[in-house]
């Protein structure tokens, strides 16, 4: 066989050792559960129950103490987005108004702050690597590690 023999320095077991091994699901709803902030309304907390372990999965681990803040503010965005989606499908996004050019129909402010929450929720999702582009951009997946760098000197 040609090459360079395989070394067993890096191999990851898969048994349970002081709480680390594949139960990747249950190591992130714990880690989810721990980072979750006090006092977040029933809804933001459903969604942050919701969107958390997926990304406190240790194979991406993309949520930790330092941008916990900021997915809060995703949530309360999200929570704020599915509530003026309800409003505009109760009540619809256009008014009729009366003016002195006659009958007009105007897009309700409901619709601009919608397509606000929108955008903010596609920026911030983009900063957690929950869009798809966003996701190939954090993989990362080059041809990394085809070389050792001691072989290179």
């Amino acid at each position: 066989m040609r090459g360079r023999k395989p070394s067993a320095d890096n191999v990851v077991p898969l048994t349970s050792e002081e709480g680390k091994g594949a139960n990747f699901e249950e190591r992130a709803r714990a880690r989810a559960e721990e980072l979750k902030p006090e006092g977040l309304s029933f809804t933001v907390s459903a969604i942050w129950d919701r969107l958390a372990p997926i990304l406190c999965d240790p194979r991406k681990n993309r949520l930790n103490e330092t941008n916990a803040y900021m997915f809060e503010q995703l949530c309360w965005t999200i929570d704020r987005h599915e509530r003026l989606r309800v409003d505009i499908s109760d009540n619809g996004e256009t008014y009729e108004s009366m003016t002195r050019n006659g009958k007009q129909f105007k897009s309700r402010p409901e619709v601009g702050q919608l397509n606000e929450t929108w955008r903010q929720i596609r920026q911030l999702a983009s900063d957690f690597g929950m869009t798809p582009a966003a996701e190939r951009g954090l993989q990362g997946n080059g041809q990394l590690g085809l070389f050792d760098p001691d072989e290179l000197d």
